[in-house]
């Protein structure tokens, strides 16, 4: 099944698939080590996958663009705290999604918003078909650690274990975010097509 992409540039899913667990590893030693240079190119490499996490709770580009700059601060002034190099890229994600979720709270807080003005949904264009609106629609209602592994596997185009590594969890763990997504994904889609095409 393939999702429409919810506003994550084609340039930005193409950086996404030279991030490999070697690379992280030798770069953020060298980053600990206070290599501004190899901490940079991790920027570079993460600042895709940070967005599209960013955006499983924001459903927002600019402020997921804003949410991923800020994790990339973050981890820059505490790159010290970090003790295995090669957990460097879970140890960024995880900073970028409390962060979004932060900010997702003081949004509808602020805002005193209802519920389904909260809700992550995206806006789709006016040139997009209903089908492709439909399932933009019920991947907003999923629970935002399965958005997160759909926006990752579909949107960003990351392999199992590029995922895996990013979230910091197995590889079993997210063939099963996978098949849960999947699943709750297409049972929605099951239950709208009936429910339209009942007399």
């Amino acid at each position: 099944m393939r999702f429409p992409a919810p506003g994550v540039r084609r340039s930005e899913r193409l950086i996404c698939r030279d991030v490999t667990e070697n690379t992280d590893a030798n770069l953020a030693a060298s980053a600990l080590r206070g290599d501004a240079e190899s901490f940079s190119r991790l920027c570079e490499q993460h600042y895709p996958v940070l967005v599209a996490v960013a955006y499983s709770r924001l459903a927002d580009r600019n402020l997921a663009e804003d949410a991923a700059q800020e994790a990339l601060l973050v981890a820059y002034r505490d790159v010290a705290r970090l003790k295995q190099p090669q957990q460097f890229a879970g140890w960024l994600t995880a900073i970028c999604r409390n962060i979004a979720t932060d900010m997702a709270r003081t949004r509808a807080r602020e805002k005193h918003l209802g519920a389904e003005d909260c809700s992550p949904v995206a806006n789709p264009s006016r040139n997009e078909n209903d089908t492709v609106s439909l399932v933009r629609e019920v991947i907003a209602q999923l629970e935002p650690g399965l958005r997160e592994v759909i926006y990752l596997k579909y949107y960003n185009r990351l392999g199992y274990a590029q995922i895996a590594q990013v979230l910091g969890v197995s590889e079993e763990a997210v063939n099963g975010r996978l098949r849960r997504a999947r699943d709750k994904v297409r049972r929605a889609l099951q239950r709208r097509v009936s429910t339209e095409t009942k007399p």
